[in-house]
């Protein structure tokens, strides 16, 4: 679910910490998605797509698509996968599933399946097809947009990929949403330090606003709307100082109230070693990747040949400045293979040196 209403609020008062651009803005950018929520899009926002074995693939087609067109356009993907999600977020999901039993509400588990055995297929099978297009992925502890923002922060990677608002009060400091496959699509940035600058808090106040809000590990104080929320922080600068100041008749806590954790969760949450992450990229193995989307999940063979033509075709045609020679180029090989393909020797010494595989600088572009 993420913050309700954190969008709303910080479009409204911190609209110049939020910004629309075109998806060749990240080109040369790392940028960190959040798989479960890419999945769950495709899951939702797509028609069913049954091959001859009755399996749903519409996840692995928008899969494939998605990320050819951000490797088309220069954007260097890596995809981390959610863990074990924290207890409270478990005891919370499951009082919104009662609270919820009965309606047509279309839920994670209802799209992705409850059972952990359907999860853990979709899982490989997204993995299985990112491997084949070169694309790095990592597993996180336990949330994965925590991760995320843990990546951002080593300088790993630029930024983060999502539609959850938790990814501001985990610490990434750029949010990107509405992130598709699509050339022409424009898409919303959010700066957190500017966003604290607007809303005049530190980010332990703003970890406090999202939780008066409600978020996935307690629920929100009755009747303390967003604009009152925040009046509220600048007035008394945190939760208990609120506490002790407003008519607990009127604004009673919720039974589902659990401040010190959700603070904790947020502010300290257990995430993948970015010291241990070592991101590569690699040229899509075409072959593979017919073997399994085409002869094992039953895509068109000829619909796949053809995307991954088109995409080497872009990656030639880049602007001048960007050109890179061959896909060679683009996915750098490994020390091993590069020494196997020196140029001849006519040419200089200049010419023939190549960049390393994972220099990066602290903005998580590629050098």
């Amino acid at each position: 679910m993420g913050i309700k209403q954190l969008a709303k609020l910080i479009k409204e008062a911190a609209p110049e910490a939020v910004s629309s651009v075109p998806l060749q803005h990240y080109r040369d950018r790392i940028i960190a998605l959040d798989a479960p929520i890419v999945i769950y899009q495709f899951y939702k926002g797509m028609p069913d797509i049954i091959n001859r074995h009755g399996e749903n693939i519409g996840h692995l087609q928008g899969l494939f698509y998605r990320t050819v067109t951000l490797l088309e356009n220069g954007i260097k993907p890596v995809f981390v996968f959610e863990g074990r999600p924290p207890e409270l977020k478990q005891l919370m999901a499951r009082r919104r599933a009662a609270a919820a039993a009965g309606t047509q509400k279309k839920d994670e588990d209802a799209v992705l399946g409850s059972s952990q055995n359907s999860k853990k297929v979709v899982k490989q099978d997204c993995e299985t097809l990112l491997s084949f297009l070169g694309v790095p992925c990592i597993q996180a502890p336990s949330e994965g947009e925590a991760t995320c923002a843990a990546l951002v922060a080593s300088g790993q990677v630029w930024g983060t990929a999502t539609e959850d608002m938790d990814a501001l009060p985990f610490g990434s400091t750029r949010l990107i949403r509405n992130l598709k496959a699509d050339k022409n699509c424009q898409v919303d940035e959010y700066d957190l330090p500017l966003i604290l600058e607007k809303l005049q808090l530190t980010h332990e106040q703003f970890v406090d606003l999202c939780i008066l809000l409600g978020c996935d590990y307690s629920e929100k104080i009755r009747g303390l709307g967003p604009k009152k929320a925040l009046k509220l922080l600048h007035e008394h600068g945190s939760i208990e100082q609120i506490l002790q100041r407003i008519d607990l008749q009127k604004h009673p806590l919720p039974d589902f109230w659990h401040l010190q954790e959700s603070r904790t969760l947020f502010l300290q949450p257990e995430v993948a070693d970015a010291n241990q992450v070592l991101l590569e990229w690699a040229e899509p193995n075409e072959e593979q990747l017919v073997h399994f989307l085409s002869h094992q999940k039953h895509m068109k063979e000829d619909r796949i040949r053809k995307r991954l033509g088109m995409m080497r075709e872009r990656l030639q045609e880049a602007p001048k400045e960007k050109r890179q020679k061959r896909m060679g180029d683009y996915f750098p090989v490994k020390k091993s293979t590069a020494r196997a393909k020196v140029s001849k020797p006519q040419k200089s010494s200049k010419e023939r040196k190549r960049p390393k595989m994972a220099v990066r600088s602290r903005d998580g572009m590629t050098k």
